[in-house]
């Protein structure tokens, strides 16, 4: 994998956490795990598509299709697994 094509991934497992962030809603830290959570599994999916040998859409050295539905899937699961999120504390004067 080239330099470029790494940026270019991060660069979108980047807009799919942000854009399921704004679609999803909450606080800072859901942006985080939004934000880990498509990194992690954007570059998991485009190794399991290597492995596999999927080559269905492909810009460059990356495979595009395997790693954005890993993506989504990855991101879905970690905000079931992240559960409802908490409403914000009040403060005590």
């Amino acid at each position: 994998m080239t330099l470029p094509s790494l940026f270019f991934g991060s660069l979108l497992a980047s807009i799919c956490g942000l854009v399921f962030h704004l679609l999803r809603g909450g606080r800072l830290p859901r942006l985080f795990l939004y934000l880990l959570t498509a990194w992690v599994a954007f570059f998991a999916g485009h190794l399991v598509g290597e492995w596999l040998d999927w080559h269905l859409v492909r810009v460059g050295p990356l495979n595009i299709f395997p790693a954005l539905l890993a993506t989504i899937v990855g991101l879905f699961s970690a905000s079931i697994l992240a559960g409802p999120e908490s409403p914000p504390r009040k403060r005590r004067n």
